[in-house]
């Protein structure tokens, strides 16, 4: 650069002989400058746009992760009998039952409010059942999340409160009695436990519907105005569903339409005080319908170009200082050293912020792993939660099968003090033979229930059907025997292999076995009947009992979770079974028989491999 300056002003011409030459260097400099503002803009325009893009993007996703939270929490909420009793009956009781409920599970999950819809629109339940603005008796059909969870499907909407009057994003889900759509459950999410989150920037965020319609913003006095003209049948819409209340919707801009708005670089905003040019970017967050805008002041632009053109005017100095004066060049290059330093801090800076934004982005996939290695972990747990419960009712048996071997064992030990005084070594050998046969049938019955309660593989393949009822039967052998009750084992079951996991389906015979025996307790000839048949591919594998059989009620909620008819336990064995069969691919039913009693038929794929 110095060496072409310094030939500039050597080259021959008449144009710049009788110039002075600071004439000229004022005419290069204007040339360069022109040069160097119109790329600081284009520079600064990139710039905030990689900023304000950044910005957007983590914003989109912990409003997401948010919101997702929530998404799937109504549909388990319906699950809960008393939802469905207070849809049935709408008795005093049933409603302040599920009043009670819906407190609870609104305080556990931080939450702004869950109500219970009727048919109707209706609400029966809320969580603020006893709050001075309870929402038990506003009707909400107008609403498009009732409508769409009436329809059968979940259902999410962000509106203003016309109760409470503070702003929300609801999910709904229906809540299905004997196959039909009776009600619809809502949670609602209030958005100001986001306004912690909203990020601390140059730029003002706009949160805005598909519309346009600013429900969230940096600046308060930009909510609820629409960055374009609303059509009229749009406004006619948000009025009749009070999506905003019945405010007027006034526009920030004179933009006809959303779409000018989205096609714009540039927004004009005239309102009150926060009048100016923005430069904007925006981002669709889809599956919720929003969109996030960042907007940057004009300013900005102007400024970075501005502190440009200064270094520029600054470099260009020396520059023009090296070229006449070869006696400072230590005193220049010590400058520049100064501003690469300083460029270089930039770049360092700007590293840093990638690096931190990449782990930013590790830790988040690493949480939705582990997420997804929890669910799989307290699904396990929940299974194995519930083989052991069931040793704890067969805790009786196991006592009763161990007292006999150890009595007779006290009895052969107290009786060798006695032969070795009369040094009786046949009986003495005799005694202790029987002393080790019966401490190996402990150790055969010990090793039952311990292969019992080990925990699975978690792997599918070939099991052996006659394998598993034999090790499951002599878990119950010592109950059965007890109980008195006849076991009959028929059907072709000793070649069968069926697809599953050896430990989880030996849960499953156990359990179904158990409740048999427990429903024939009071019959005078209790008889359970195992039967294997194969039929198109399958293994069905089914067990009868001569017991009382089921009430039509108990027959429809026999698999919900936490339903039991024995008034003991926690209702969850027939819950897990029916999972593990599910687990495998197969399925299980319940009926009753027409000569009385019950039968369970469990469905498992044939191992066609061993063919």
């Amino acid at each position: 650069m110095k060496e072409w300056l310094t030939a500039s002003s050597r080259m021959p011409g008449r144009w710049h002989q009788n110039l002075p030459h600071w004439l000229v260097f004022s005419f290069i400099y204007l040339i360069l400058a022109t040069a160097v503002g119109a790329l600081a803009h284009r520079q600064a325009e990139k710039l905030i746009e990689d900023s304000a893009t950044k910005a957007l993007s983590e914003l989109s996703s912990k409003l997401e992760i948010e919101l997702d939270k929530f998404r799937t929490l109504p549909k388990v909420l319906t699950l809960h009998p008393a939802i469905e009793s207070a849809l049935l009956w709408q008795t005093p009781t049933t409603i302040d039952t599920a009043n009670k409920l819906l407190s609870r599970y609104n305080a556990s999950l931080l939450t702004d409010a869950v109500y219970l819809l009727n048919q109707d629109g209706v609400t029966l339940a809320s969580s603020n059942w006893d709050a001075a603005d309870s929402f038990v008796g506003s009707n909400y059909g107008f609403r498009p999340y009732f409508q769409e969870a009436m329809s059968g499907n979940p259902g999410s909407y962000f509106a203003l409160g016309t109760v409470s009057g503070r702003r929300g994003y609801y999910f709904s889900n229906p809540v299905y009695v004997n196959g039909e759509v009776r009600g619809v459950l809502v949670i609602k999410v209030a958005l100001s436990a986001l306004e912690n989150d909203w990020p601390q920037s140059d730029f003002d965020f706009l949160l805005t519907d598909i519309y346009g319609v600013v429900f969230f913003s940096s600046q308060p006095d930009w909510n609820y105005k629409t960055l374009a003209e609303l059509d009229t049948s749009v406004e006619r819409q948000l009025r009749s569903q009070m999506q905003y209340g019945g405010i007027s919707i006034l526009p920030l801009t004179e933009a006809i339409d959303i779409q000018q708005v989205l096609e714009s670089r540039y927004l004009n905003i005239s309102h009150q005080a926060s009048q100016g040019s923005y430069r904007q970017v925006h981002q669709d967050m889809s599956p919720i319908g929003w969109r996030l805008f960042a907007l940057a002041p004009a300013g900005m632009t102007t400024q970075y170009v501005l502190w440009s053109l200064v270094l520029f005017t600054l470099f260009f100095s020396l520059v023009y200082l090296i070229s006449f004066s070869w006696r400072k060049t230590a005193d220049a290059r010590r400058a520049l050293a100064a501003i690469n330093e300083q460029l270089e801090q930039l770049v360092e800076g700007r590293t840093m912020e990638l690096r931190q934004s990449n782990a930013q982005l590790i830790e988040i996939i690493e949480k939705y792993k582990q997420t997804e290695l929890t669910l799989k972990r307290t699904q396990n747990e929940l299974i194995q939660a519930g083989k052991l419960a069931m040793l704890g009712e067969m805790s009786a048996s196991i006592n009763h099968e161990l007292n006999q071997p150890l009595a007779a064992m006290r009895i052969y030990t107290e009786n060798l003090p006695l032969l070795a005084k009369r040094e009786d070594l046949r009986s003495i050998e005799s005694n202790a033979q029987e002393i080790l046969k019966l401490n190996k049938m402990m150790a055969k019955i010990i090793g039952q229930y311990k292969l019992f309660a080990r925990k699975s593989a978690g792997k599918l393949g070939p099991v052996s059907l006659a394998e598993t009822l034999s090790a499951s039967l002599a878990i119950l052998d010592n109950k059965i025997q007890r109980t008195g009750a006849q076991v009959v084992l028929v059907g072709n079951g000793e070649q069968v292999q069926v697809m599953a996991d050896a430990v989880p389906l030996e849960q499953v015979i156990i359990n179904l076995l158990n409740n048999a025996l427990q429903a024939t307790s009071n019959v005078p000839h209790p008889r359970i009947k195992i039967d294997v048949l194969e039929h198109s591919g399958k293994v069905l594998l089914s067990v009868e009992d001569n017991g009382p059989g089921f009430s039509d009620e108990e027959l429809e909620r026999v698999f919900e979770p936490f339903y039991t008819t024995k008034g003991q336990g926690l209702g969850l064995g027939l819950t897990i079974s029916k999972r593990i069969v599910e687990s495998f691919g197969g399925e299980i039913i319940a009926e009753n028989l027409s000569q009385g009693g019950a039968k369970f038929v469990v469905s498992l794929i044939r191992n066609t491999t061993q063919d």
